[in-house]
């Protein structure tokens, strides 16, 4: 904050400003106006764009999820009969409204004929889509606030599909708008289906029905209607702009990936352009303020000298009260305090905090504290360097996370500085404070890890797994090496839940994957897919190693398991594929290990079957 030096220059810089204050107030009301519409018109039709994209993500994310789940319980049921009241109240026992929120379950056979209702649904599109082996999707009613039907295929031991299995979802279950207080400032946000019907939605303008194709087309476009429907089709977000007698808005269509449905956003042009209209009253208020400085700049001038004194006063004092402040804060504090004297390189810890860290004197030079630190921690003496350098900085305020180690622990330690000033502007001193937080940070890697974690066999879980072998996919594998993918399914699992109970088979299940985690090496990755289903990835190992290593794998997942006078046997059957190329998917090796693991099932459980070639 330094001041001029003399009145000449000081008079000629006040010359100046108010020059530039003229031109100014000359040309901003004549060029803002436009240059503000136009900025933040194309601001919010990014922003609204980007909203609508988020919110097809997420749509995406909740319809995958529960069509998962549909898909396990199709595969559970694949075995029975399907016109069996057994079948249907087994399939409510395991996959409740609770667990699942579906609020309930239809099993159609392939002739269309529902028994639970005795009605045919051969007829309906959602039907005909999942019997094709395709995900189905329909409304439940009129209303789309009621419910969304989503089906799937039922498929037999060989393959072919059984029947179709339908679940109804409440409307609010597919809803993303009411998760955004921001929602209040739009008119109309729809999830609509690929006709363009209306499915869940949040909509305060009665102009805008059930179906958005047929609205918008009774509408004026900045867009036309054909050109939204084939971009939205192909799988672009479309925004565009609607005029009409309802009043003018911005919209935008965004597909949701993998499903035919849309996410369809519109607000009020007027609500856009009002922040425009803000600026515009800024800019007059601003006008009115600089020519009410100018016309009492002379009188301003003559008290830049008694201003200058008061602030060089004050400035002081604030000095020594924020230093006051500090340490008789510091003697109750549970964070250890200091201070650093910029001109005397003299750090100062203002209470006893600093023993925990290993240090022995309340007052160091630099030079004393970095040896210090370098004979209990090395690493850190850098980072403690780059701290005392940040009293250069331009930022008054500034916060550090440093990984030490002491006493044979790992520690972590938040350090935050703030600078204080002198008259002159610059950095006279440093005030500190040494935040012990290595609960906090072993409390969020637990969490992660938690995360990323089956909580019933310590596998990597579903989505963890998948993430995680796509990332080592991205590198080829070193010249003679593989990378080798294995799908491993039980045999004998269900006896085994049926004869022995559902805990042992928790206990086979954990036991599968701890010899598979003593088997693999470290790097290799251990995933539970669902279920009684498992990837065993191999990433960069020789062909004949990879082979000799599964095979000894096979043979140690043949288990047997007894109870009283029970026993069961369960057994692994793998497919597996390797590849030699980097740029290969999750979804590919899957794809291909699905097949050769198809036919072990087909022909020999509990052994395993390699793709002759690599994909």
């Amino acid at each position: 904050m330094s001041r001029p030096d003399n009145k000449k220059r000081r008079k000629r810089i006040l010359f100046f400003t108010a020059l530039i204050a003229v031109i100014f107030i000359a040309w901003a009301p004549i060029n803002f106006n436009t240059s503000v519409k136009e900025a933040e018109k194309s601001k919010s039709r990014d922003f609204i764009t980007e909203w609508t994209e988020q919110n097809a993500s997420l749509v995406r994310y909740k319809a995958d999820k529960y069509y998962d789940i549909l898909d396990y319980a199709a595969k559970f049921i694949s075995k029975m009969s399907l016109d069996d009241k057994e079948t249907r109240d087994l399939l409510y026992e395991n996959f409740s409204e609770k667990a699942t929120e579906f609020e309930y379950f239809r099993i159609i056979g392939k002739d269309g004929f529902a028994a639970e209702t005795g009605r045919d649904y051969s007829d309906t599109e959602y039907f005909q889509t999942s019997m094709a082996g395709g995900r189905g999707l329909a409304k439940c009613s009129s209303s789309y606030d009621n419910g969304v039907l989503l089906s799937v295929p039922v498929k037999g031991g060989d393959g072919e599909t059984e029947g179709v299995l339908c679940g109804v979802l409440f409307g609010s279950r597919l809803s993303v708008f009411k998760q955004s207080g921001r929602s209040a400032k739009y008119t109309s946000m729809f999830i609509a289906d690929g006709n363009g019907d209306c499915i869940v939605g949040r909509n305060t303008d009665a102009a805008f029905g059930s179906n958005i194709f047929a609205d918008l087309e009774m509408r004026g476009l900045s867009v036309p209607l054909s050109t939204i429907e084939f971009r939205a089709r192909i799988g672009v977000t479309v925004p565009f702009e609607i005029n009409s007698d309802y009043g003018n808005k911005m919209a935008v269509i965004s597909p949701v990936k993998g499903y035919d449905l849309y996410v369809v956003t519109i607000i009020d042009k007027d609500y856009v352009l009002k922040t425009g209209r803000t600026y515009q009253r800024y800019v007059l208020f601003l006008t009115i303020k600089i020519l009410l400085a100018l016309a009492v700049f002379a009188g301003v001038y003559l008290h830049f000298q008694r201003q200058d004194r008061v602030y060089i006063r004050n400035l002081n004092r604030q000095l020594t009260l924020n230093e006051e402040t500090y340490r008789i804060t510091a003697k109750d504090s549970d964070l250890c305090v200091f201070t650093y004297d910029v001109e005397t390189e003299l750090i100062q810890f203002l209470n006893d905090k600093y023993l925990e860290l290993g240090l022995d004197q309340a007052q160091l030079s630099i030079p004393v504290l970095l040896k210090k630190i370098r004979d209990i921690n090395p690493a850190t003496c850098s980072v403690i360097e780059e701290i005392l350098q940040s009293v250069d900085s331009s930022e008054t305020s500034r916060s550090r996370k440093v990984k030490i180690r002491a006493g044979g622990k790992l520690r972590y330690l938040q350090f935050n500085t703030t600078n204080l000033y002198d008259e002159s502007g610059k950095v006279s001193r440093m005030v500190g404070s040494i935040e012990d937080i290595t609960s906090l940070e072993n409390n969020m890697l637990k969490l992660q890890k938690e995360a990323m974690t089956d909580l019933l066999t310590g596998a990597m879980n579903r989505a963890a797994g998948t993430a995680m072998i796509n990332q080592l996919l991205e590198n080829a594998p070193d010249e003679g090496c593989v990378h080798t993918f294995t799908i491993a399914d039980l045999d004998n699992f269900k006896t085994l839940n049926d004869v022995l109970g559902h805990m042992w088979g928790d206990k086979a299940l954990y036991e599968v994957v701890l010899t598979m985690q003593k088997h693999c090496r470290a790097k290799d990755v251990v995933c539970r897919l669902g279920g009684d289903e498992f990837v065993v990835f191999m990433p960069n190992m020789p062909r004949q190693d990879a082979e000799e290593s599964l095979q000894r794998l096979s043979a140690k997942l043949h288990i047997n398991y007894e109870k009283d006078d029970k026993s069961v046997m369960i057994s692994a059957s793998m497919g597996i594929v390797t590849t030699e190329r980097a740029g290969a998917t999750f979804q590919e090796l899957y794809e291909e290990a699905d097949k050769c693991l198809y036919q072990v099932k087909r022909t020999f459980k509990g052994s395993y079957h390699i793709a002759e070639k690599s994909i």
